[in-house]
């Protein structure tokens, strides 16, 4: 396997999250601001369980529709990624953040992806 088949799963999960997006599956849902500087944007819709943000008027759906567009943008550019999950009760949300929002950018470890690799390559001897 190649060292860096983590970097794609990285981006595979960021491309598919520009996709749900895109497609209204998931909005903008708050935003997490962080101690040490820096702010993370949670996401959500009816495939994670909640509900998908709309706007009251054309405009202020058309302005919601617009900052999905520039999170997928910033997805699929890798300005942001990402970063985890935050489960509720009955859903769930994707947390995006990145250097554009203040936070470090996520890196996969050397060590930890040769232990990956190493433990995965040893599963499939078996």
């Amino acid at each position: 396997m190649e060292n860096n088949t983590a970097e794609w799963i990285y981006l595979d999960i960021n491309l598919i999250t520009a996709f749900l997006l895109i497609s209204g599956q998931i909005t903008m849902n708050g935003m997490f601001v962080q101690p040490a500087g820096g702010f993370s944007i949670p996401l959500q819709g009816p495939i994670t369980g909640g509900r998908r943000l709309a706007g009251k008027s054309k405009i202020a759906t058309i302005v919601i529709d617009s900052i999905d567009l520039i999170l997928a943008l910033l997805l699929i550019f890798g300005q942001i990624s990402v970063r985890g999950t935050l489960i509720g009760s009955g859903f769930f949300s994707i947390v995006v953040s990145g250097p554009i929002f203040g936070v470090p950018k996520t890196e996969v470890a050397p060590e930890t992806k040769k232990q990956f690799f190493d433990h995965l390559g040893d599963y499939f001897k078996t």
